[in-house]
């Protein structure tokens, strides 16, 4: 009787635990699933910060056409000229064009000064941002109709659809 309990406690003590091939296994699963995840994760971060840099100078096109319509088309904090209202933003690299000192690391869009019916508002990204974005450019440029379109030199793959990717800039 006792070898018989012998031998149940010496089958028990066997099954327990996971065996070197099925951790690595395991292992091996993961790894791949961490291959095909990373980048894609990558790419949405990406997507991310150049839709917030574009939805950031896409609302400076109403203080824009509201400085066209009021006829203040000079840039500035003057009581007949345009303050666009830019917001720093850490993403985006340059100076204020209305004066204004701004936090370290910080930077606001550029508008074309004086403004017309086919001013841009552009950015240039800063280095705080996905590699693939650094130093890219962003512009939404009106047209002498009152339109705006969203041009960037930013890979396709990280702009919304409503930016076209162009390389001219």
């Amino acid at each position: 009787m006792s070898s018989l309990k012998a031998n149940q406690n010496r089958h028990l003590m066997r099954q327990s635990g996971f065996t070197l091939i099925e951790i690595m296994v395991v292992i091996t699963i993961m790894g791949v699933l961490a291959a095909f995840a990373i980048p894609q994760y990558q790419i949405y971060i990406g997507k991310t910060q150049a839709t917030r840099v574009i939805n950031e100078l896409g609302q400076l096109r109403l203080s824009v056409e509201e400085c066209l319509q009021t006829g203040r088309p000079v840039i500035g904090l003057g009581t007949d000229e345009c303050d666009p209202r830019a917001s720093a933003s850490n993403l985006i690299v340059g100076g204020s064009q209305v004066g204004v000192v701004l936090p370290n690391n910080m930077g606001v869009a550029q508008m074309s000064n004086p403004l017309t019916l086919t001013t841009s508002i552009t950015a240039t990204i800063s280095t705080q941002v996905h590699p693939k974005l650094a130093g890219k450019k962003i512009e939404w440029l009106r047209a002498s109709a009152g339109s705006w379109s969203c041009g960037s030199n930013i890979e396709a793959v990280y702009l919304p659809q409503s930016c076209t990717y162009n390389d001219s800039l």
